[in-house]
């Protein structure tokens, strides 16, 4: 078949200049002068196009769409030698400049830079290393109670001049567990000594903080012991949140947390110009800032945090006392038991103080009215060990104390209600967190004890505790032994051992008689 080509009507009446253009290298020709109408069929701009098969089509765009697909990983881990750029808080686009204390211009020293031109420093890797959460400062001063062996002997000072009922078993472990907490109650001369040493601190900090610390803590909750740290709160007008109003803002929002740090700084290098403490005070980069200061002539700790007041837990805590006279002695047996197996407190990655004691209100909440008259402090302890010890899991499970409780995914709602109460929002919250942790393979987060704070049900107290299975190991094996020997007690004059405790403890006190003999005779 012929096709003809369409002549424009250019080429008709002008033929010469057409054949002139012809001439012309192909390159110069004006093409702009002719527009091709009848052009033959162009090739196809994707070459993924088939005719005559609609799923070779499509099967061959979507390989394509794969390959120009770029997906983002984020590695569990971190490559070696990865560097992540840092805001800093003052470069957020949210941030505000607080209301800062009149404070005196203190001189930064030549080999410090100026803390509001620091960057914040980077996450704490996932993985726990004992070693790491062991501060300096803790490494500076000897522990109290440490674990019998490798040549310190088991000891149980508690039983000096103490004649031991031989009814049965639970009533002499009732007897020692009061004696323990007697011992471990601090003497009038150390007492003394602790509100000297408080005086001082107020004294060397009056031209450093606007107000003067206030003691917190185990000092003002009533569970002192003769070596329990001593903690101050820095008061820090938070203007913003006096207001009287239905929503503050929050009182750890970074620009306030900056104020916090920038205080404490200034607290940090007034007690390093000091020979009672020198090098041997630490800023800590925790969530919550604090320092930590070891007062070395006594080798007390001592602990600054910054807040608007006294916190809400220690009212709590002198309120579940005083309902619940069995706290204080639990409480230093407990304590004790963990101590000696190096269990006990944030640096080691264990229970803190407030934590241990909401552990222990909850468990006497639950068990109110159980064990009534009295001499009944070895039954309460068993019960209280085989509780948190075989018969929850305290890594999956949640303890509630005010409503007290457990909660975990399976014992909430599925589904939250308008009008949930907030202590289940706030345990939903807490068991979410545990869940989103695990679902990112975070498995140090998704296991560690938790504990929901009375004064704010949206806290953790347990969150410090990431070694969870040993501290339920701890206790399961502690009521075993306990259990063990109070069964093989005779109470036919044949008495297999002097002590039930001290057994079961394996604790050495010589470090506690080194600190208690510092405060004593300074």
């Amino acid at each position: 078949m012929v096709t003809s080509t369409p002549v424009s009507s250019f080429a008709l009446k002008f033929p010469n200049t057409v054949m002139q253009f012809s001439n012309l290298p192909l390159r110069i020709r004006p093409s702009r002068l002719f527009r091709p109408f009848h052009s033959s069929v162009a090739a196809a701009k994707t070459p993924d196009v088939f005719a005559n098969s609609l799923r070779k089509t499509l099967e061959a765009h979507r390989s394509t769409n794969r390959s120009r697909l770029i997906r983002k990983i984020y590695p569990l881990e971190d490559p070696a030698g990865l560097w992540r750029p840092e805001i800093p808080p003052e470069s957020r686009a949210d941030y505000q400049p607080p209301v800062e204390p009149t404070l005196p211009n203190l001189e930064y020293s030549p080999g410090t830079s100026d803390p509001v031109s620091k960057k914040r420093k980077k996450k704490r890797k996932s993985h726990v290393d004992i070693s790491s959460h062991q501060s300096l400062i803790n490494r500076h001063g000897e522990d109290a109670i440490r674990p019998a062996g490798t040549g310190r002997p088991t000891q149980s000072p508690w039983l000096r001049n103490l004649e031991l009922p031989r009814a049965n078993a639970e009533i002499t472990l009732d007897a020692e567990i009061r004696a323990l907490e007697q011992y471990l109650t601090p003497r009038a001369q150390e007492q003394d000594r602790v509100e000297k040493l408080r005086a001082e601190i107020a004294s060397l900090l009056k031209a450093v903080v606007p107000h003067a610390p206030r003691v917190i803590g185990s000092h003002c909750t009533g569970l002192v012991l003769a070596h329990s740290d001593l903690d101050f709160i820095l008061p820090y007008e938070d203007l913003p949140r006096s207001l009287e109003r239905d929503r503050r803002p929050s009182p750890t929002r970074p620009q306030i947390q900056d104020a916090h740090i920038r205080l404490l700084r200034q607290v940090q290098r007034a007690l390093q110009h000091t020979d009672t403490f020198g090098d041997h005070v630490k800023l800590s980069d925790k969530r919550n800032p604090s320092l930590s200061a070891r007062h070395q002539p006594t080798g007390l700790l001592l602990q600054f945090y910054c807040g608007e007041g006294i916190p809400a837990i220690t009212e709590y805590l002198q309120d579940y006392q005083a309902e619940y006279p069995a706290l204080r002695p639990l409480y230093a047996v407990t304590r004790t038991l963990l101590e000696a197996r190096d269990l006990f407190g944030s640096p080691q990655a264990s229970i803190g103080p407030d934590a241990l004691a909401m552990l222990i209100v909850a468990f006497l909440k639950m068990n109110h009215g159980r064990f009534p008259g009295p001499n009944t402090l070895g039954d309460q302890f068993l019960a209280l060990l085989q509780f948190y010890g075989t018969q929850i899991d305290l890594q999956s499970i949640g303890v509630a104390v005010d409503p007290p409780g457990l909660f975990s995914a399976d014992m909430l709602p599925v589904a939250p209600d308008a009008d949930e109460p907030a202590h289940q929002r706030g345990q939903r919250s807490l068991i979410s967190a545990k869940r989103t942790a695990a679902a990112k393979r975070n498995f140090i987060v998704a296991q560690r004890l938790c504990i929901q704070d009375p004064t704010h049900y949206m806290n953790d107290l347990g969150r410090s505790c990431t070694r969870t299975s040993e501290l339920q190991s701890a206790f399961a094996a502690a009521h075993q032994q306990l259990r063990h020997l109070c069964d093989e007690w005779v109470d036919d004059g044949n008495i297999k051992s002097s002590s039930v405790l001290a057994t079961t403890l394996q604790a050495n006190f010589d470090g506690l008689e080194i600190v208690r003999n510092q405060l004593a005779y300074l």
